[in-house]
């Protein structure tokens, strides 16, 4: 953990978030230098954050609600706001946008997500296209394609009939954020700390004879009483409903000797986010096979640590990555069990959840660097038994990779004794 805590103080450096917005946008600008794009029209709420648009509720994740415009060279984004409505107060939250804060009448936010007409709705994002357009002229890049992470089909198209051409928008700002800041580390490493004060709750409170959307609550009171912003999704198995692993949570009860698995995905601070699971034994002793079970899954975290170093490539981690022994063989009585190899997943963690870098074979082959920040989901289960999962988020360092995640995963834990 970094040596500070998330309040700011006087008489201590902490997180520089004046450094942090303008290194993001700065490092923005070097891509849309590098692939000669003019402009970025940029829906997606986590990338929006990166680029340091105002705080909006965690709601407008889930559909293409309002896009922000980057234009190359132009400084901070362009973000349109409701005139009469919210403009005053993202000028008095947001005093870096001054001069970028524009309303309807200079940039339209036609709703993605409503009931119109063909026609009405062309119209509405031609006039938008135009805007875009005279933004762009205005700072010399009209002539430059311009990026769409996503969004609707009558904002291409008007943007191809205003004369503009149009590229991917998702692999140049990925490859923006793949490299950590200073300031970004000790924020990934608050998240996973408000996690940790999620997991201190349960081994607290949770007993036999609960059931898992009781762990759920009980852990979610835990984290946001931490200072976490939002959680973003939840998995809860206990018992049976760990093997295969469910990706969701239930109102089932965990009964004594059963393990349970709780994942509370991504749980935000300042935007930024770590994956992190934990499996634990709900009374009683384990036994021989939850024991060894728990173990391999654990032994594999290890493995990666030894793994996860500057200069190897995301394809040496794709071909490296390690898999349990294909059977128990030190008890007898495993051999009965047919086991079953369900995830071996790694991804890039940061402000967006599965951020880059991407260590798989379908990818383009990236060497991996220092404050690169990448998650190990390990999951392994016995069919019509139990399963195991683990996950930490771990950051490159000079020579290896440090733990993010430092609730402890070695020995399994028994709650509720």
């Amino acid at each position: 953990m970094s040596l500070f805590g998330k309040h700011a103080v006087d008489w201590q450096q902490r997180v520089d978030f004046k450094k942090l917005r303008e290194e993001r946008v700065a490092r923005a600008h070097k891509m849309l230098h590098k692939y000669g794009i003019g402009a970025a029209i940029v829906f997606s709420w986590d990338s929006g954050r990166y680029l340091s648009r105002p705080w909006s509720h965690p709601y407008t994740k889930h559909i293409p609600h309002q896009f922000i415009l980057l234009i190359k060279d132009a400084g901070f984004p362009y973000i349109s706001v409701m005139k009469g409505f919210d403009d005053q107060q993202v000028i008095d939250d947001c005093p870096w946008l001054e001069g970028r804060i524009v309303t309807e009448d200079d940039l339209l936010q036609p709703e993605v997500i409503k009931f119109r007409a063909d026609d009405d709705a062309a119209k509405r994002w031609a006039r938008t296209a135009q805007q875009i357009k005279s933004l762009m002229n205005e700072h010399g890049v009209g002539d430059l394609p311009v990026s769409i992470d996503y969004g609707p089909p009558h904002l291409t198209k008007a943007l191809q009939d205003a004369g503009l051409s149009i590229v991917d928008g998702n692999a140049w700002i990925l490859e923006a954020s793949m490299v950590k800041t200073e300031d970004e580390i000790p924020l990934m490493k608050m998240a996973a700390s408000c996690n940790e004060a999620g997991y201190a709750a349960v081994v607290r409170e949770f007993r036999p004879g609960m059931r898992e959307n009781d762990a759920q609550a009980i852990m979610t009171k835990g984290i946001y009483g931490a200072g976490a912003e939002y959680i973003e999704g939840w998995v809860v198995n206990s018992g049976p409903r760990t093997s295969p692993r469910r990706f969701n949570w239930s109102d089932r009860t965990v009964r004594p000797g059963e393990l349970m698995s709780l994942e509370a995905c991504h749980v935000n601070y300042c935007g930024y986010k770590v994956c992190y699971d934990r499996t634990f034994l709900v009374g009683g002793k384990p036994t021989e096979l939850q024991k060894e079970l728990y173990d391999i899954t654990a032994e594999l975290h290890h493995r990666v640590m030894e793994l996860l170093k500057p200069g190897i490539t995301t394809l040496d981690i794709d071909r490296s990555r390690p898999f349990p022994p294909k059977s128990f063989k030190s008890l007898e009585d495993l051999r009965e069990y047919r086991t079953t190899w369900y995830t071996n997943h790694f991804g890039g963690m940061g402000i967006r959840w599965d951020d880059a870098p991407t260590c798989t074979l379908d990818e383009p082959e990236r060497v991996i660097e220092k404050n690169m920040c990448i998650a190990y989901h390990a999951i392994y289960c016995v069919k019509g038994y139990e399963g195991v999962a683990i996950e930490n988020t771990y950051r490159i360092t000079d020579t290896g990779c440090e733990n993010l995640c430092k609730w402890p995963f070695d020995e399994l834990m028994v709650l509720g004794t």
